[in-house]
């Protein structure tokens, strides 16, 4: 999927993954969803936001509602050079204040929840770096 294509939102789960790309894109970063970070070095010119849906567990029914739990993995990364550390910390938190600030991603997605930050800093200069978040959203469809 080209990264300025919108995703017809046929099912509640598409509009959530689309509502996250729509309020990541605010920072004005580069945004990719469902991109690996295998051959990104020679097209990364600055530093991205990747998105990768992981799962989708349903934990319960009422009638026709359900309550399900998406977790998406959300990666910072960017060339590295001596203040990667710092841009990489500074990232997140824009990530995270954008994910929060807004209220809901969509009517669907209730609570928002974040893992633990795992940074992987490359050795050399003009290598990727990465620092990664699960991201655990609850929903309601």
């Amino acid at each position: 999927m080209n990264q300025d294509q919108r995703v017809t939102a046929d099912y509640p789960e598409q509009k959530i993954i689309q509502s996250l790309v729509d309020r990541l894109k605010a920072s004005q970063q580069t945004v990719l969803l469902g991109y690996s970070a295998t051959g990104l070095a020679d097209d990364l010119s600055q530093p991205a936001f990747l998105i990768q849906l992981e799962s989708i567990q349903e934990q319960g029914r009422q009638g026709e509602r359900i309550k399900a739990l998406m977790t998406v993995n959300l990666s910072a990364v960017m060339r590295t050079h001596q203040n990667t550390t710092f841009e990489l910390i500074a990232l997140v938190n824009t990530m995270r204040d954008l994910l929060v600030a807004g209220g809901r991603l969509c009517p669907e997605a209730r609570k928002v929840s974040f893992s633990e930050v795992q940074f992987d800093i490359a050795p050399n200069h003009g290598h990727l770096s990465f620092a990664d978040v699960q991201l655990g959203i609850e929903v309601i469809v």
